[in-house]
């Protein structure tokens, strides 16, 4: 074999070596990565919108929220939410739905909620 042919072959090699850890090392690189917190998906809770405008429902000491079929509640600085719903947050749910309040423009006026005596 001549030194031209060992040059050519080696070339194919050092070439097919380096594609095949290009695609290996950058094969991953499409999924996405980060925290998983249980007990409710990141991106999973009532948003704020919703919390400054639904009255709570206090259960166990704390403010719960019916959302997307789920009770919500704070735990410290992050949502959780039951797995199975509490027998008294469900009879709760079945008197109605929560109390909505909207504060937009309505004739050019805005408009709290209900008042409280």
């Amino acid at each position: 074999m001549s030194q031209v042919g060992r040059m050519g072959m080696f070339r194919r090699l050092a070439c097919a070596i380096g594609v095949s850890a290009t695609l290996a090392t950058t094969a991953g690189c499409g999924l996405e990565v980060g925290a998983v917190y249980p007990g409710v998906g990141y991106g999973d809770y009532p948003p704020d919108e919703y919390i400054a405008t639904t009255e709570p429902v206090y259960f166990n000491g704390r403010a719960d929220y019916w959302y997307g079929g789920r009770w919500y509640y704070r735990d410290g600085g992050r949502w959780n939410h039951y797995d199975r719903e509490p027998p008294g947050l469900y009879q709760r749910r079945m008197q109605g739905p929560p109390v909505r309040r909207t504060y937009e423009a309505r004739g050019g006026r805005a408009v709290a909620g209900p008042r409280r005596r």
